[in-house]
């Protein structure tokens, strides 16, 4: 059973708690940072006890190179705000990120060298050019190649007895919520999960609402990512502004917005990756990247499906949709979903489809049966 308990203490108290008993626990800590406001207060509160105590914590920043410039300026904010108390773990390797911008290019190769006269900013030798492991790389999905999660596995994995915290909240989303409470965590912590080897991760915000958020940051006075500013006044709703990849499928309709904010950036994009023009243009008919309504000329979404499968540029990702679609349900709610997987290219499987019967259908089939 899931409820809230109310104390007497405020989140800040509760947080700055949490975070004196994981130093008390853990030698070895790492603070993973986005450029956003979350991680942003979690590894302002880390450095400050870091700072009472003495200590060094690790920052982390996995560069996904198609980025925002100012989430690059934030992240160089924080790393550099206590370098005594910093280790500076931020990572500059090649990588595959998921693109969904473009079907020409269905995944960016970060940091590609034969992209390098268009990379979308520039490496530097203060920061971690090259795998810092020195196991054998793990690799989940040979299909994929070399990912983001599996940077993050193998960076994790060659720590021992180590606290990464995430700057998590559980009221930004259900799924958010499930990943702090899937797996069981340290000595039974609930906002603690395990993670490769001996390690654990901490959600010492967990309980954090959005104007806790940004009541500290104010109080403070924190810098903090000029997308916001931007959001706010463009009149988006909370849960539209988040700070991350330009080409990730849940992410890249803030390219709609890119010429606005930060003109040059996108200028960069442009020449970074191709179809990204038509993306931005696209990504402001919400229906097409929901798929809501069944092109013309379509009798079923299944017909669309096949369609749109027989026709999917990359040999290498079709496979991978195809080997998933086999073991899902053949009706017109699955095929739904199937298609808005392949108009996102999310072969990654980030929005995974439900495979049921037509919750509708079986409503009507219920009624027609009692009445």
């Amino acid at each position: 059973m899931s409820y809230k308990k109310y104390t007497d203490k405020t989140v800040l108290e509760a947080t700055k708690e949490r975070i004196s008993y994981i130093f008390d626990e853990f030698e070895n800590i790492i603070v993973s940072i986005s450029g956003g406001k979350d991680s942003e207060v979690l590894c302002y509160l880390a450095l400050q006890e870091a700072r009472k105590r003495g200590r060094k914590i690790g920052i982390f920043f996995l560069d996904e190179e198609v980025v925002y410039k100012s989430t690059i300026e934030m992240v160089e904010y924080l790393m550099s705000m206590y370098p005594e108390n910093t280790n500076r773990f931020w990572l500059q390797i090649p990588f595959n990120l998921t693109n969904s911008t473009s079907f020409a290019d269905g995944q960016v190769n970060c940091w590609e060298q034969a992209k390098k006269p268009v990379w979308m900013h520039k490496r530097s030798e203060k920061n971690i050019l090259r795998k810092t492991w020195s196991h054998e790389t793990h690799i989940a999905d040979k299909n994929k190649g070399f990912g983001f999660y599996d940077v993050m596995y193998n960076f994790e994995y060659s720590f021992e007895n180590t606290a990464f915290l995430v700057g998590l909240r559980a009221d930004e989303s259900l799924n958010r919520y499930r990943t702090m409470v899937k797996r069981k965590g340290y000595k039974d912590i609930y906002w603690s999960t395990k993670r490769a080897g001996t390690n654990y991760s901490f959600y010492p915000l967990y309980d954090w609402g959005f104007h806790d958020v940004w009541k500290f940051i104010g109080e403070n006075n924190l810098k903090y990512h000029k997308f916001y500013d931007f959001a706010y006044k463009k009149g988006k709703h909370i849960n539209e502004i988040r700070v991350s990849s330009l080409t990730h499928e849940k992410s890249f309709k803030s390219i709609q917005d890119l010429p606005e904010f930060e003109f040059d950036t996108y200028e960069k994009l442009l020449k970074r990756i191709k179809g990204i023009s038509f993306a931005q243009e696209t990504a402001k008919d919400r229906k097409m990247f929901k798929v809501q309504k069944l092109p013309q000329n379509y009798k079923s979404w299944r017909e669309y499906r096949d369609f749109l499968l027989a026709t999917y540029p990359d040999e290498s990702k079709k496979p991978i949709f195809e080997k998933r679609f086999a073991k899902h349900l053949d009706n017109e709610f699955v095929a739904r979903q199937q298609c808005k997987q392949l108009v996102l290219n999310d072969y990654e499987n980030n929005f995974a489809v439900k495979n049921t019967e037509d919750p509708i259908t079986e409503r009507i089939k219920y009624w027609k049966s009692v009445l």
